[in-house]
């Protein structure tokens, strides 16, 4: 069942999609990376599980991204873009209280792009020159196709 915001937006939802933190995919999948290799794996796994909590350090500094925990939920509707935070339950998730709104006129671009191992990257730049630096996961990304389209219409 897919996520709907409108009625914490009061508006009706175009697109939405599951967003994690930047270098979240890498971070949690780390770990498990030489998981069959012993002590050297868990070596290796240890050392690339500190290299992405640097990157995502980086990212953050780099970037204005909404703080939230693991999961949000990007939402476009008619007239703005909301950021909503994601709660679950024992098999379920459901949409929590809104973290940040920009009226969607503020948007400058959204760029979506494929490729990442874990995760794919989506970042949305305002006029500002503020941006959100995110990632999607990757059974989302169709979703992630469709609100960028969205957004850019």
């Amino acid at each position: 069942m897919a996520l709907d915001a409108t009625e914490i937006l009061g508006a009706a939802q175009i697109a939405g999609v599951k967003v994690n933190p930047r270098g979240m995919g890498k971070r949690t999948a780390a770990p498990f990376a030489g998981m069959y290799t012993g002590i050297v794996g868990a070596g290796i796994g240890a050392a690339k599980s500190l290299r992405a909590d640097q990157g995502k350090v980086g990212f953050a500094a780099a970037s204005d991204t909404p703080k939230f925990g693991k999961l949000a939920y990007l939402v476009v509707a008619a007239e703005e873009v909301a950021l909503i935070a994601v709660k679950s339950k024992l098999l379920t998730v459901y949409l929590s209280e809104t973290i940040t709104r920009v009226p969607r006129s503020e948007v400058a671009s959204v760029e979506f792009t494929g490729g990442g191992m874990y995760s794919d990257p989506l970042t949305v730049t305002f006029k500002s020159g503020d941006s959100w630096a995110l990632e999607v996961p990757k059974p989302s990304k169709k979703s992630a196709k469709e609100l960028a389209a969205a957004i850019e219409t």
